[in-house]
């Protein structure tokens, strides 16, 4: 008997720039998702009855957010690009996500892996490098662990470092007009982060 393949999710970064995404819920989960989503540039509507203290605090600082504190409708997931729903309660989830496939949009159910057709990643950034770690929405604990490991290896101190490299790279582009030559000069400067990192 062959042994099945366990699927594996596709990793991908998205543009959210101006896209219309809606988070349900004002806790403590939603919390997690709006500094993201605010970097992301999202043009982003949170719905939620209750918004606790730190979602306030961080709604006043960015007014760009549009917020309706009420229960949530089917109604308000029409038209939406994404969907996270913070909610604890599954029953909901479940009928959320029956009428986001319904307009064919990608919802995510936080903590609820069964009822996600995406799921967040913790995020490692450090300057232009940005990492996500995914544990398939099975223990987001993990993927915290891992994100403080790296955060050991490579200190924020060291961001413009990263970004530095980046701009050598792109001078190095106008400056070195033989790819052999190019080559060689990053493989080297690559080689001189490995020993002073790892």
């Amino acid at each position: 008997m062959q042994q099945e393949v366990p699927v594996k999710k596709y990793p991908a970064f998205l543009n959210l720039k101006g896209r219309n995404v809606l988070l349900i819920g004002g806790g403590n989960v939603a919390m997690e998702k709006l500094p993201n989503l605010v970097l992301a540039q999202a043009r982003t509507t949170l719905i939620a009855s209750h918004i606790n203290e730190e979602c306030q605090s961080f709604l006043k600082e960015h007014p760009e957010i549009q917020v309706k504190q009420r229960e949530i409708q089917l109604f308000d997931l029409e038209g939406r690009d994404l969907i996270f729903s913070a909610t604890n309660n599954k029953q909901l989830n479940a009928e959320m996500v029956e009428y986001a496939h319904k307009q064919k949009i990608w919802i995510n159910s936080c903590d609820d892996p069964d009822n996600c057709d995406f799921y967040s990643a913790s995020v490692f950034d450090r300057g232009p490098i940005r990492i996500a770690v995914s544990t398939d929405g099975r223990f987001a604990g993990l993927g915290s662990l891992v994100k403080k490991i790296l955060n050991q290896l490579l200190p924020e101190d060291h961001n413009s470092e990263w970004e530095d490299i980046l701009q050598f790279r792109s001078a190095l582009k106008l400056k070195e007009s033989d790819p052999a030559k190019r080559k060689k000069i990053l493989q080297d400067l690559l080689k001189s982060l490995e020993e002073k990192y790892f």
